[in-house]
């Protein structure tokens, strides 16, 4: 299965946060993550083959603050925050991030 890792465009992140495009970004921290790591995902929504890469607490993340509702584990409704890590841009669970 190949990984998507899709950039979002400046267009797409005004309309995914609100009207807020590419102003200054800023860093969050990865907090606890209930003994585990916080995934980075291409899309929204929890699958365990969803994952680009593995985010572990202390990690430092950077985003432009853009959030979307997705599914959590077991379909539960939850937010993500669509950041960065290492240059590679994906969605991980804002209940994480502080």
């Amino acid at each position: 299965m190949s990984e998507e890792k899709k950039v979002i465009n400046n267009e797409e992140l005004e309309n995914v946060n609100g009207g807020y495009g590419s102003g200054s970004g800023y860093f969050m921290h990865v907090g606890n993550c209930n003994g585990s790591y916080l995934a980075l995902r291409p899309q929204p929504c929890w699958d365990q083959y969803n994952e680009i890469m593995r985010l572990w607490p202390g990690y430092e993340v950077f985003t432009y603050g853009a959030m979307t509702n997705g599914t959590g584990l077991n379909g539960v409704p939850c937010t993500y925050t669509y950041v960065s890590y290492n240059g590679i841009w994906g969605w991980a669970n804002s209940s994480f991030l502080y």
